[in-house]
């Protein structure tokens, strides 16, 4: 009966609004600015233990939350407890993890959590995980929370909207959407030993917790233009370089427009490097978007030396080098790669629904560059209206006259 209690109280904390009360005498409370993440912790006072219990509660709307005990920044080396739901949508999946520096923490399978009755998916509403960590009191590179502090310090961070589902300890993760920092009264939290309640009342607030920082609305601004720039150069700019050349017959234009688009290449590999080592699943660099990057990024260097060898040796003999072909098919191929590898990009970024997008993009570029190559011949080959000229009338079309007195019959042309 007393485990059915908890359950509907824990099931009924972020669905309904909520009261200040008082927290257990033997647990402190946070409760983030927007009340889509509370923790719990107790410190058991039997000198003999190195357990923590801990409750954590998040509703079903972010894809995971987490807390980072013993640090204010995630560069401070803190031990992150990070939550996300089960494969199965019903309980939670705990993962503990060490987080080195501004980048994606790595589950540490070395720290025992252990997930205690209370566990699971209420009212379809809330996740609630209830458990207990027997060594997360200190941890290697000397961090450690000091349970006799009344301002410990802590880390929390919240993920973006429903997407993570997975048993796997080790999931990769986006990055997060909201985060901040608190201090937790761990001489507050001290008692007998037990898994913390978190009430279920109305505007529930922190009891021995103070809020520091709170940022929200946070998005990796480096993988947008990466995104931005790669599309840019080989849907849009490189394509558009032939067009320079085929159409508008200007190698200096051609030049111009493929030396721009390098420069976007060579900036959105930088932030793709940048990128990769902030998440654990591109830290290795071995994933096929990432192999065909450089790949590419090779080719491009390579296509951009053959053009200018090309051009300087042209300007001297005026006749067609060995170079061009190679020049020109290595450019399709470049550009067919470089868009091949745009539909790789964004599921390794876990958001393949863009692919849909960027199809649409690339089948329009396509479209419209294959109608103009159509066109363009077709308009050459229509004869030119020759039209009098300026200050003339039109009479005799093998006398034209000056204007003035124009001969009998003649029309002014407009």
């Amino acid at each position: 009966m007393l485990t059915s209690m908890r359950q509907l109280v824990l099931a009924s904390l972020i669905a309904f609004p909520l009261t200040t009360i008082a927290a257990s005498p033997s647990s402190s409370l946070f409760v983030s600015p927007k009340k889509d993440l509370v923790f719990s912790l107790n410190v058991p006072n039997d000198t003999s233990s190195s357990d923590l219990f801990f409750s954590l509660a998040f509703p079903v709307s972010p894809s995971w939350v987490a807390v980072g005990l013993g640090a204010s920044t995630m560069g401070g080396n803190p031990l992150v407890l990070m939550a996300y739901p089960s494969a199965s949508g019903d309980s939670v999946t705990i993962s503990p993890r060490r987080s080195y520096g501004h980048s994606e923490p790595v589950y540490d399978s070395g720290i025992n959590v252990t997930a205690l009755p209370g566990t699971g998916l209420f009212n379809d509403t809330t996740y609630v995980f209830e458990g207990v960590c027997s060594n997360c009191r200190s941890w290697s590179h000397n961090g450690k929370i000091d349970i006799s502090s009344a301002a410990q310090e802590m880390v929390y961070a919240i993920g973006p909207s429903a997407g993570t589902a997975s048993n796997n300890p080790r999931e990769s993760l986006k990055v997060h959407e909201s985060y901040g920092s608190f201090t937790m009264d761990l001489v507050h939290a001290t008692g007998a030993g037990g898994v913390p309640v978190i009430p279920t009342v109305k505007d529930i607030t922190s009891v021995g917790a103070a809020q520091k920082l709170a940022k929200s609305g946070y998005k990796d601004n480096k993988a947008i233009l990466h995104a931005v720039f790669m599309i840019l150069a080989f849907v849009g700019i490189w394509p558009f370089g032939i067009l320079v050349l085929r159409v508008g017959g200007s190698p200096r234009w051609h030049a111009i427009n493929q030396t721009v688009s390098f420069g976007l290449v060579l900036v959105g590999a930088i932030l793709g490097f940048v990128i990769s080592t902030s998440y654990n699943r591109s830290k290795k660099f071995n994933t096929p978007h990432q192999v065909i990057g450089i790949l590419v990024f090779v080719f491009v260097i390579i296509q951009l030396g053959l053009g200018f060898l090309h051009h300087r040796i042209y300007k001297k003999t005026q006749q067609p080098t060995k170079i061009a072909p190679v020049h020109v098919w290595l450019g399709r191929l470049v550009i067919l790669l470089g868009v091949v590898n745009g539909f790789t990009g964004f599921p390794l970024a876990l958001s393949p629904g863009y692919d849909f997008a960027l199809l649409g993009v690339v089948s329009f570029v396509l479209l419209s560059f294959l109608a103009i190559l159509f066109i363009e011949p077709w308009a050459r080959a229509q004869p030119e209206v020759q039209q009098p000229p300026a200050g003339y009338i039109v009479g005799d079309p093998q006398t034209p006259v000056r204007m003035g007195v124009p001969p009998q019959g003649a029309r002014q042309f407009v």
